[in-house]
């Protein structure tokens, strides 16, 4: 049987203590992490350290996403570490191709990209399945032919036919299940749950698995139902819960930030999610999670029709900001499965 390992095992930065003013968000410990981006205007995934406010200068490590139709607009990125590949960042872009956007793995030592693939619709959100080397994305439309769209949406998963080996790079071969809206996927790997949100849904999936421990599907074991879209879903990393985020103006009474967990109640063999807590009474947030000490970081939209931003937010200490930036999303570089 796969080992069991936990969600939440990091390793920290432990660089100089973060400085900046209090703010009336909450409070912060000291400790300095790293933090990863997906920066549009470059179209790159960028590194910067939690101690500095000031993002200008080149980043601590960056790549720079092929100047293609399939890879314009990232949209997501996580660093993850591998058995055979050594760590990676899996990565995704909404693209502009009548064929879709387009995930990826690349290599942080040398920034090879060692496997690719085109994506249906537009891919928002990626993941890496732990001990089966799975690569999942969320899109939120699907796309029909040329440039047209069709509502809907869904997850796709690209599922190597071997242990070890790569995911197939048709996405004709993957695993789809639709979900309308679909904006973020995480593997719970503490709970072997995969985790999902889209429109007026936030689900747990258990995988599916042949003798061989292949995946060949997902079986829905949980739901959480509310009003509006889920855009961002990410760990607590100083605790069990979960983040997931919905978008909307005043009129949509679940916008905001929230947080949960799955719960498995051993006696009826069924998962559940907690009841739902609101953290932030914001409109337009496209990513927010806590680093290990405590401090929340999270990238606001300033309005319905921006989706990015030039700041990255830190609770406890003034905001980060790169100028002329287009931050979409803000991740914990360090996350690992140990």
């Amino acid at each position: 049987m796969r080992r069991r390992t936990l969600l939440r095992g990091v390793v920290t930065a432990g660089l100089a203590a973060a400085g900046g003013a209090a703010t009336v968000r909450p409070a912060a410990a000291s400790t300095d992490y790293l933090v990863v981006v997906v920066e549009q205007a470059a179209n790159q995934i960028q590194r910067f350290s939690n101690a500095t406010t000031d993002w200008n200068g080149t980043p601590g490590w960056y790549w720079s996403a092929p100047a293609t139709d399939t890879w314009r607009l990232l949209s997501d990125a996580k660093r993850r570490v591998t058995a055979n590949w050594d760590d990676v960042l899996v990565c995704c872009a909404n693209g502009s191709s009548s064929t879709g956007g387009r995930a990826a793995m690349v290599r942080e030592s040398d920034k090879a990209v060692i496997w690719t693939a085109v994506v249906p619709g537009n891919p928002h959100s990626v993941e890496r399945i732990d001990g089966h080397g799975a690569v999942v994305t969320a899109s939120s439309k699907a796309r029909v032919f040329g440039d047209a769209y069709q509502s809907g949406g869904g997850i796709n998963l690209f599922v190597p036919s071997t242990h070890g080996g790569l995911p197939p790079t048709s996405y004709a071969d993957s695993i789809s299940v639709g979900f309308s809206g679909a904006h973020g996927v995480l593997w719970d790997d503490a709970n072997e749950l995969l985790l999902a949100i889209g429109d007026k849904e936030l689900r747990a999936y258990r995988l599916v698995t042949d003798a061989g421990d292949i995946i060949t599907g997902l079986t829905l074991v949980a739901t959480l139902t509310f009003s509006g879209t889920g855009h961002d879903l990410q760990p607590d990393y100083a605790s069990e819960d979960i983040f997931y985020t919905v978008g909307g103006d005043a009129t949509n009474p679940d916008h905001g930030v929230w947080k949960t967990r799955p719960v498995y109640d051993a006696a009826t063999g069924t998962w559940s999610f907690a009841a739902p807590a609101r953290l932030h009474d914001w409109y337009y947030t496209k990513s927010f999670s806590r680093l290990p000490d405590g401090t929340e970081f999270w990238v606001d939209a300033p309005s319905a029709a921006t989706w990015w931003n030039d700041t990255v937010g830190f609770s406890g200490r003034a905001d980060s900001v790169r100028t002329g930036a287009k931050f979409y999303k803000a991740r914990f570089w360090s996350h690992v499965l140990t």
